[in-house]
């Protein structure tokens, strides 16, 4: 029996097809969203066939993998919804192999072809957007998620942080009518994730001393820290997003752009490498202080800021120092 035409034709043919296949998708978002609807609808998603929610994400809320740029995932004023009567039950463990591992897996024979005779390209592709921090959480838990750090180029983070230590003032600062992603939430398993640990072992694989993804040149962070006393929160809290990254990013060119408002305290942190193979690690932060304007009438709403407008498309170049009056440049 004859084989597939493909194989019949020259290797070196055959090596051209896959440089051409060989294409990731340009981003990719992971977040969480919401199941709306009735009881019945919610349970059966949450539950049919054998499911069980994921635990650490909020209360009846469901992970999920978008092969695009999703803003919704990524939003605090206007977060993601789904309505469970209409939700596809796979659309949140059905994740795609890159697509390297997809050819692999087509036949023996192109498996042996990639091994053999082919060196993929080393240029990553896909952008990675993860809400914070059930985007983060996701990422470090579902299976396979995590392989998606092998195919990302750069990874941009977008959420807010609230303080479990936070005082009396502040709580009153906050109010009863919060949106939902800036008060105390439920969790699925009765335990909220360890959001301090994950981002710090991210961060620590990406520009630590010993780099796992030393491929991934870019991080971008956007934190909002809500209330208007949340400064203090920012560079005083172990657990701030902020403070983390400082802490375990060894190598590169960090900008960090503090906006600070009356109803919340925005964080913009961009750390690119910038040392190659065998040199020393060397980290310059720049920092520069904003204005941030939203909540009244003709303004932004609160934590509307987190997203970029830029996004997805995001510039390869390394982070810039800020310039201008108030700019504070640290070497070390």
């Amino acid at each position: 029996m004859e084989g597939p035409a493909f194989f019949r034709l020259p290797i070196e043919l055959r090596l051209h097809i896959y440089r051409y296949a060989l294409y990731d998708r340009a981003a990719i978002t992971i977040g969480s969203a919401q199941l709306v609807g009735s009881p019945p609808d919610i349970v059966h998603k949450l539950y049919a066939q054998g499911r069980a929610p994921t635990p650490g994400l909020p209360y009846q809320h469901i992970p999920l993998i978008q092969p695009d740029y999703n803003d919704a995932l990524l939003s605090l004023p206007n977060p993601a919804v789904f309505p469970a009567a209409s939700l596809d039950s796979d659309a949140t463990t059905n994740l795609p192999y890159c697509t390297k591992a997809s050819l692999h897996l087509v036949s023996r024979q192109i498996h042996h072809d990639l091994l053999t005779h082919f060196n993929a390209p080393h240029h990553r592709q896909t952008r990675l957007f993860l809400s914070y921090p059930s985007g983060l959480h996701i990422l470090r838990t579902l299976p396979r998620a995590s392989t998606l750090l092998s195919q990302a180029r750069s990874i941009h983070i977008a959420g807010s942080y609230t303080s479990h230590s936070f005082s009396a003032p502040r709580a009153a600062n906050l109010g009863s009518d919060a949106p939902p992603p800036f008060v105390d939430q439920h969790f699925n398993g009765g335990f909220s994730p360890n959001s301090a640990g994950q981002l710090s072992t991210l961060l620590a694989s990406l520009f630590g001393p010993k780099p796992a993804h030393s491929g991934l040149t870019k991080l971008e962070l956007r934190v909002y820290y809500p209330g208007s006393d949340s400064y203090s929160v920012v560079w005083g809290d172990d657990n701030s997003p902020v403070v983390i990254a400082l802490r375990n990013v060894f190598d590169g060119q960090v900008a960090v752009e503090v906006w600070r408002g009356q109803r919340g305290t925005g964080v913009y942190l961009c750390a690119t490498r910038t040392t190659e193979n065998g040199e020393k690690p060397k980290r310059v932060v720049s920092t520069i202080w904003r204005r941030l304007e939203e909540g009244r009438r003709g303004e932004p709403q609160c934590g509307s800021w987190v997203i970029d407008e830029k996004w997805p498309e995001c510039g390869d170049e390394p982070a810039t120092t800020p310039t201008g009056e108030g700019v504070v440049v640290t070497e070390g």
